[in-house]
C-alpha cells in the first residue's frame, strides 16, 4: 500500500506533503515522494537542453531532500525523480509503478491561500488517473509530524443518494479510528431570495430539504451490515454563495471532506457543477472519490 505525494520543485510542494504523510500515516502505507522534470520535447540535440535539464534535476533532488525532512521518522519514504513529456504523466506513471492506493496534490500558487484551488497539473491528473485523488488547501500545514485523520465528512447531494460513497467512507474512518460526519450545503444567492419568499418561509424550506437529505442519509447508512455509520453527525452548510455555505461548518484540524466523483466518456473522476464549487471552496483537504453505483 503506497502514498504517491507529487511534489512541485518549491514552497508549493510543503502541502501535497502535509497531506500525503497524515493520508498515509492514518492508512498504514508507505510513501513515495515524487517531483517529476519535464523532457524537452521534441529533444534538442544540442547542449541547451543538458544544461537544462541538470539544472531541473539539482532542483528536483533539493525539493526532495527538504521533503524528507518534513515527514516523520515513523514513515517508509522513497523519494523519486522523474523524468516525463509532462508533470501529470509523470505522476501517473509513478503511481502506477508502485501500484498507489492514493495520490496526494497540493493546490495552484495561484489560488486563495486556505481554500482548494485546481491548477492544470490536478485537472490533467484527475482527467486521467484509475486510482483516488486528493488536494490540500493551498498553505495547507498538520502543524505536526505524527499527524493522522481524525475525522472524514461526506458532502452528501442528491447524486450520492443511491451510490456507495457513504458506506465506502464509513468503513475506511471505522479502519483508521476516524470519526464519521455528513455535510450538506443549502445555498440560495441573495439575488435570488430578494423579494421572494419571507426569511421564515425560507428557513423552513431549508429545513424540510435537510430533513429529507438526513433521511437518504440514514437510509444509505443502513445499507451498511456492519453499522460503522451508526449514529453518525448531520450537519447543515447555509450561505448565499458556496464559500460562506461552507465556512458555516466547523472545520477541525485532522479532517478531510470526501466528495463524490462520476465518470464520463473521457474521465473516472468527473466533477458535477455543485461537487465541483464544494471542492473549490473547501477550507480542508478534499478526497476525491468515484461514485459507485449499484447495479439494477
Amino acid at each position: 500500500m503506497t502514498t504517491v505525494i507529487g511534489l512541485a520543485p518549491n514552497q508549493r510542494g510543503a502541502a501535497a506533503v502535509h497531506l500525503g504523510s497524515m493520508l498515509a500515516r492514518s492508512l498504514a502505507d508507505d510513501v513515495v515522494v515524487a517531483t517529476i522534470v519535464p523532457a524537452p520535447w521534441p529533444p534538442n540535440p544540442h547542449r541547451m537542453d543538458a544544461e537544462y535539464l541538470a539544472h531541473r534535476e539539482e532542483a528536483a533532488q533539493e525539493a526532495l531532500a527538504v521533503a524528507r525532512t518534513q515527514i516523520g521518522p515513523d514513515l517508509s519514504v522513497e523519494l523519486v525523480s522523474h523524468s516525463a513529456r509532462s508533470v501529470s504523466s509523470g505522476l501517473l506513471d509513478v503511481a502506477r509503478d508502485r501500484r498507489a492506493t492514493v495520490v496526494a496534490l497540493g493546490s495552484s500558487s495561484t489560488g486563495l491561500r486556505g481554500v482548494v484551488s485546481l491548477g492544470g497539473v490536478a485537472e490533467r491528473v484527475l482527467h486521467s488517473a484509475d486510482i483516488p485523488v486528493t488536494l490540500a488547501p493551498r498553505g495547507f500545514d498538520t502543524g505536526r509530524t505524527n499527524a493522522r485523520i481524525s475525522r472524514i465528512t461526506v458532502a452528501f447531494g442528491r447524486a450520492d443518494k443511491d451510490s456507495d460513497l457513504l458506506v465506502t467512507a464509513a468503513r475506511v474512518a471505522a479502519d483508521i479510528g476516524a470519526t464519521l460526519r455528513v455535510a450538506c450545503f443549502a445555498v440560495r444567492p441573495l439575488t435570488a431570495a430578494a423579494g421572494s419568499i419571507e426569511p421564515s418561509a425560507e428557513d423552513l424550506v431549508v429545513g424540510e430539504w435537510a430533513t429529507r437529505l438526513e433521511s437518504d442519509v440514514r437510509q444509505a447508512l443502513r445499507a451498511d451490515a456492519g453499522g460503522a455509520g451508526a449514529g453518525v453527525d448531520v450537519v447543515v452548510g447555509r450561505g448565499g454563495t458556496w464559500a460562506a455555505a461552507l465556512s458555516g461548518v466547523p472545520w477541525g484540524r485532522g479532517e478531510v471532506l470526501a466528495v463524490g466523483t462520476s465518470s464520463s466518456a473521457v474521465s473516472r473522476f468527473f466533477l458535477g457543477s455543485h461537487a465541483s464549487k464544494i471542492v473549490r471552496n473547501s477550507p480542508v483537504p478534499v478526497f476525491l472519490w468515484p461514485r459507485a453505483m449499484p447495479r439494477a
